[in-house]
């Protein structure tokens, strides 16, 4: 029983990644009216420890490689807090400058669970945005809401390090 997804990459250009669901748990009815019933769902974890150090890892190295002409590079990065010594970094799309990430971007359980969630054949990727503050010196991000500036979007939210709430 495997359904064929396509994910499709379309910032000024395409790519498409075919993937198949068998061999992949599918989300249950539950999962699915959950989703229906509340406009999200706290997913199974996906990776493992080592697998998010060398995430945490990679966006470093980015981070560290930005304006390096050597080195492949994000469609955007940026420092939204404009402060040096309190970043608030913004990178879009760093699919595109890490293999890692790219795997990320295009893991097929996570590719398979959201088409599920939207009953969709196909899922258009507008772009993947990582939001880094480092502990202990990262700026404010003030409180806003999204989906205003992105209606009938979807978005997945992936926590690489311990959340602090105060």
């Amino acid at each position: 029983k495997g359904f064929s997804r396509r994910l499709t990459a379309d910032f000024g250009w395409s790519i498409i990644a075919t993937n198949t669901s068998e061999g992949l748990d599918m989300l249950s009815q539950e999962s699915i009216q959950t989703f229906k019933d509340n406009g999200f769902l706290l997913g199974d974890r996906i990776l493992d420890d080592d697998q998010v150090e060398e995430l945490r890892q990679e966006l470093d190295r980015v981070i560290d490689s930005y304006e390096d002409s050597t080195q492949p590079q994000p469609v955007r990065i940026a420092n939204l807090g404009g402060d040096p010594e309190t970043p608030v970094w913004q990178i879009v799309n760093i699919w595109q400058a890490s293999e890692t990430f790219h795997a990320l971007t295009f893991h097929p359980k996570i590719v398979e669970e959201v088409a599920q969630l939207l009953n969709a054949q196909e899922l258009r990727l507008w772009h993947d945005q990582v939001q880094y503050k480092p502990s202990g010196t990262g700026g404010v991000t003030g409180w806003h809401q999204d989906s205003p500036a992105w209606p009938n979007i979807g978005a997945l939210w992936m926590i690489l390090m311990n959340p602090m709430v105060v």
